[in-house]
This record gives C-alpha cells, sequence and structure tokens, in this order.
C-alpha cells in the first residue's frame, strides 16, 4: 500500500522551522512494516499546504496536544476522499472518544505491534475502532477493540526507517527503556508506558548509535536511571565509550542518581560515552508540593534532609562531571503563591541551571486531572493561562513572573556567566581534550540561550569563542 506518516503540527506553531529533534516514532511504525512504501510529512518543517488529492491508501497521523486541531482537520480531509485514516500519539491516546470522530481507527499507546494488525485488517476489510497497547483494560463502550495481553518486552523491535526522512535533523533520537515507576501526578508517562522499566538489548542500541553522525538524544525517562535499572545503564555507557567515534549526546534525567554511589558510577560513565547536557525535572523547590506531585521520590532526598540544600549537592555533583543542566519546573500547586516563581528563579541563577518554568497543567489522563476534574475544580484554559485555578496567584500576575524568568534567565550576561561557569568546570577535567573544551563550551553558549532572540545565539556563540581563545593563550 502507499501509506503517508504525518507528524501533525499548527501552521503557527511556535516551534515550526525550528525543532532540532528528528521525529522518532513513526520512523519506528513504518519500520514494522517496511513492505509498504511510504511517504512521511514534518509539519514542523515541511510545506503546510498538504496535496488531499495525491493517491494514497492510508494515512497515520501522530497527534501531540498542542496538534490535536490540526490532526482532527487532516483527518476530515482524507476521509472525505474515501483514505484511511489512522490517528495515534499521546493525545490520541489520552482523547481517544473524540479523536475516533475523525478516524477510522485509533491507536491507544505503543504502536510496534499494532500497525501490522492494523495493516492486514485494512487489507482484509476487518479494521476495528481501537487499536490498544497500554497498561490497562481499555473500556470499549461498544466500539470494536483490539489490545494483546500485557506491554511488550523490547528484546525485537524494529529498526527505524530513517531513511523516510526529507531533511537532516540536528539531533537524531533512540531510546533504550520504556517505563517509569514515579508516576508524577502532571506526568502521563507512567499511564502509556507502565510502571515496569523495559529495556532492548544494549547491542541493538549500540547498532544504531554506531550510525549516527552528529548530535543524538536518549529519549529514555532518565538517563542516569534507577536503583534497579544501575547495571543496565553502566554497561551501555561502557559499550558507548568503546565506540570508534564518539558523538556528543543529550537526554532528560532525576536527580536521585547523584545521592547513590551506583549512581554517580552512572553519571560518570554516562560522561565518558558523551553526554554533554541533561534536563531535569525539578518540579519545585518546595518539600510539600514535591510529595503531593510525587515528585519526591526522584530528588534523592529523605524525609529529614534540607531539600534545598540536598538539591543543590546533587546539582553540583552533576556539574562537576562537565554537564549542563536546564532545570523544568512545574508550578501552580495551591501551595505555590507568586512569590514561588521568583525564589525558583533565584535558586537557577545561584546554581548556574538553565531555568524553564511552566505553569502546572492537568493533561487529559493524569492523576492531577482525574482528581481536579471529578471534584470540578478545573477551568477553561482557553481564558487562563492553565486549566488549574490557584487560589493564590491570578493569570496577569504569572505572566509577568514568567516574562520575568525570560527576560532575567535569558539575557546575555547571564547566558555569558552560564558560559563561563560551565567552561571552568570543563577546564578542570583532565579527560577533556582541548576540542572537547571548545566543542562544549560553544554548545553551552548557544543552548543556555536557546530561548532568546537568534542575534544574541550568535552573539553568545562568537563571545564564547574569544573566551576560549582568551583563556588558552594565557593558560
Amino acid at each position: 500500500m502507499n501509506i503517508t506518516l504525518i507528524i501533525s503540527a499548527e501552521k503557527n506553531d511556535p516551534l515550526r522551522k525550528k525543532d532540532p529533534f528528528m521525529p522518532l516514532s513513526l520512523a519506528i511504525i513504518a519500520g514494522t512494516a517496511p513492505e509498504h512504501t511510504y511517504e512521511f510529512i514534518d509539519l514542523l518543517w515541511d510545506d503546510p499546504d498538504i496535496d488531499y488529492d495525491k493517491p494514497v491508501d492510508v494515512v497515520g497521523i501522530s497527534v501531540r496536544m498542542s496538534a490535536e486541531k490540526r490532526a482532527f482537520e487532516l483527518g476530515d480531509e482524507f476521509r472525505k476522499r474515501n483514505v484511511k485514516v489512522i490517528l495515534g500519539g499521546p493525545q490520541a491516546s489520552v482523547n481517544p472518544f473524540e479523536t475516533k470522530q475523525y478516524a477510522d481507527a485509533v491507536v491507544i499507546g505503543e504502536g510496534e505491534q499494532l500497525w501490522p494488525v492494523i495493516l492486514k485488517d485494512i487489507k482484509n476489510k476487518e479494521l476495528k475502532d481501537f487499536y490498544v497497547c497500554s497498561p490497562r483494560p481499555f473500556q470499549a463502550d461498544g466500539y470494536s477493540v483490539y489490545q494483546p495481553d500485557g506491554l511488550p518486552e523490547l528484546e525485537k523491535t524494529a529498526k527505524p526507517l530513517r531513511n523516510l526522512f526529507k531533511r537532516k535533523y540536528t539531533f537524531d533520537l533512540v531510546y533504550a527503556s520504556r517505563g517509569c515507576p514515579i508516576n508524577c501526578d502532571f506526568c502521563s508517562v507512567t499511564k502509556l508506558f507502565g510502571s515496569r522499566y523495559r529495556f532492548r538489548p544494549i547491542q541493538d542500541v549500540i547498532d544504531e548509535i554506531a550510525q549516527f553522525k552528529k548530535y543524538y538524544y536518549l529519549i529514555d525517562d532518565t538517563v542516569f536511571g534507577r536503583p534497579n535499572t544501575f547495571d543496565y545503564y553502566i554497561e551501555l555507557y561502557e559499550e558507548i565509550a568503546r565506540l570508534p567515534k564518539i558523538n556528543f549526546w543529550t537526554g532528560q534525567a532525576n536527580l536521585d542518581a547523584a545521592s547513590h554511589e551506583k549512581g554517580r558510577e552512572v553519571i560518570k560513565k554516562a560522561v565518558k560515552s558523551g553526554l554533554i547536557y541533561t534536563a531535569i525535572g525539578m518540579e519545585s523547590i518546595d518539600l510539600d508540593v514535591l510529595k503531593k506531585s510525587g515528585s519526591f521520590n526522584k530528588m534523592g532526598i529523605k524525609n529529614d534532609d534540607d531539600v534545598i540544600e540536598k538539591m543543590k549537592d546533587n546539582i553540583r555533583f552533576i556539574q562537576r562531571q562537565g554537564i549542563l543542566i536546564s532545570g523544568w519546573f512545574t508550578i501552580g500547586y495551591e501551595d505555590d503563591t507568586i512569590e514561588t516563581y521568583y525564589k525558583t528563579w533565584e535558586f537557577c541563577k545561584e546554581m548556574n541551571i538553565i531555568p524553564v518554568f511552566s505553569p502546572v497543567y492537568a493533561l487529559k489522563g493524569t492523576d492531577i486531572y482525574n482528581r481536579l476534574s471529578a471534584s470540578g475544580q478545573l477551568v477553561d484554559h482557553s481564558v487562563n493561562i492553565t486549566n488549574i485555578k490557584n487560589p493564590n496567584m491570578t493569570n496577569q500576575q504569572v505572566i509577568e513572573a514568567l516574562t520575568h524568568v525570560v527576560k532575567k534567565g535569558y539575557s546575555f550576561n547571564r547566558i555569558l556567566n552560564r558560559t563561563w561557569f560551565y567552561f571552568n568546570m570543563l577546564r578542570k577535567q583532565k579527560q577533556n581534550s582541548l576540542n572537547d573544551i571548545i566543542h562544549k563550551t560553544i554548545f553551552a553558549g548557544i543552548s543556555t540561550g536557546v530561548l532568546f532572540s537568534s542575534r544574541n545565539r550568535v552573539l553568545a556563540f562568537a563571545l564564547a569563542s574569544g573566551i576560549l581563545v582568551v583563556a588558552f593563550s594565557i593558560r
């Protein structure tokens, strides 16, 4: 069959022409049934005006929350032309029944083992309404459903068809594990991928990484692992470090690994394998909020610890290994006030971490959504900055606080300070070559200003280069 796979995006999406990450999910899906002919369209980069009349048998659309409306429009247009439309992705998984109005079938959860079944059912004119691969049984409400038992192990996963991509992305993507036992109440990862870690064979991961020629992003939920996964990641990073060419890579992580002796070994091994930057979900600097959200379990904090000091200790250890950190915070629980934004910014400034703040939002399918929806506490997001009403702060106050953080956190001076801080960390590490220090420092200069204007990123790049020239001329 002729199949078109689409990453949905609004025409005015703020990431349009900016998203540096190769989309992996649809390439993996195509890899499970490579005998068909595929066209791939990434609406964050490709022409937003789709040719609906081009001959095609099946259209598969991946749906994110910010692109749900666009995905529905696409589905409608193709179905008018009698093309079979399959919608999937994170938003379709948490909003399946509305999504079904715009699709012939909806994929819920992981799609690898579902896609070949869907294509076979289309061929045999036996297409079901929902195809489900998730940790929980799906309540069909009278619809036809295909759902295998449990989540698949990852020993025999299909190789993604990366040759589908028309353009070269800055970062290749790869994954080694799925699942998360923490289950923060605002997060949907555990609901989608389960609470048990599942691992790919290390050699399969290495074979993919060996083909990369540039930066890559390891999209595991935490690249530092958890106590019961430390051994896997130690072995993985040792194998990556043995590759003839080591590329720099990035990923997201938790702080708690820095509180464990073996976790610290994982972090050190990750750096030797090329880790250069990590996004860490710190969520809050308030103990009560961390406990209420469920995030406490990933901070490496004991009940009798000083929250702030323990977080700082863990951050410092990670930074001392030469890892650039962005701190991701969700603010807006009932214990938070508008001062929380400003205190958290001061914390980021002191620790030289890139600040990424977002008002806590109740996504469909998460525990916080179910709880607040049942008690009637959700508000209209179209007229509010989030769908959770906070008794201590107004929309305008939140907007002003976010504006303050962006203005201060991404000012040219702050970008320069973070870059200089990181450069000094790198200089102290004997294992870094001169080329490593230059490359990583320039990466830091650009990355710490990624939300700022193109002009200032260019200035940061140039100034970081100048700093290195001066610094090494006086060594």
